[in-house]
């Protein structure tokens, strides 16, 4: 025949290609599926890094459907250190929700008196400052305490103490925090409302040894709520 004859056998195989590229083209091309929304959380907590923010905010006008967000969570989390993890997850038509987790604590500070942790990492470099206990060695030290995030803390006491801390904790188990009084004096807080003295000035492994001597010999520790290992002979009060 001269004409041309459409059957269903050709209009439905034409109607799915014409229907598939269309919608192929809008995926792609239109600004319908254009990223206009970003939302972030940083330990379930709103995102506070300005940096992480300003990286998110280059995703805008970016194709939903393009965005390789396996890319993105490995530049996220190979250029900041305190990001464990990012998970992205899209929801149409243009918004991306964010997901990211801190690296774990190894050790946190606390000034006297303030109900904030400032976490920090392996390398004593600060994390965050969180307002629930991480549950980590902890360095009670007295005020003010300025710290930046990424760096360690600048004053050398601290860092020291801060190291001495870790030592503590593995090797004492009853210790519940540690108080950095002054430069020559450090308060072990004790589980059983007792405490122990002791100083960096000297041998730590020694005056930790006379300590654990003590905590162990249970007859003398009746009514001994502090006890001072900073001399040759342990002092009980």
């Amino acid at each position: 025949s001269k004409y041309l004859v459409f059957t269903a056998d050709y209009l439905i195989p034409t109607f799915i290609i014409i229907a598939v590229a269309t919608s192929a083209y809008l995926a792609l091309y239109s600004t319908i599926f254009k990223i206009n929304q970003l939302s972030c959380r940083l330990d379930y907590l709103p995102c506070d890094n300005q940096s992480v923010l300003a990286e998110l905010d280059t995703l805008k006008g970016q194709n939903i459907f393009t965005l390789k967000t396996d890319l993105l969570s490995a530049k996220l989390t190979s250029g900041d250190f305190t990001i464990r993890s990012a998970t992205f997850r899209k929801q149409l038509p243009g918004l991306i929700q964010v997901e990211l987790l801190s690296v774990y604590p190894h050790v946190a500070l606390r000034v006297d008196g303030d109900n904030r942790w400032v976490v920090l990492d392996s390398k004593l470099r600060v994390i965050a400052t969180r307002e629930v206990d991480p549950n980590v060695p902890t360095l009670v030290v007295p005020g003010p305490l300025t710290v930046s995030v990424g760096v360690s803390p600048s004053d050398e006491l601290i860092t020291r103490s801060l190291t001495l801390t870790r030592q503590l904790f593995d090797e004492l188990s009853s210790i519940k925090s540690i108080t950095l009084v002054d430069q020559d004096t450090i308060k072990l807080n004790l589980s059983g409302g007792r405490s122990a003295i002791l100083t960096p000035k000297k041998d730590v492994s020694s005056q930790l040894q006379s300590l654990q001597a003590v905590l162990s010999d249970v007859t003398i520790l009746g009514g001994v709520s502090v006890i001072d290992v900073r001399f040759s002979q342990p002092v009980l009060r």
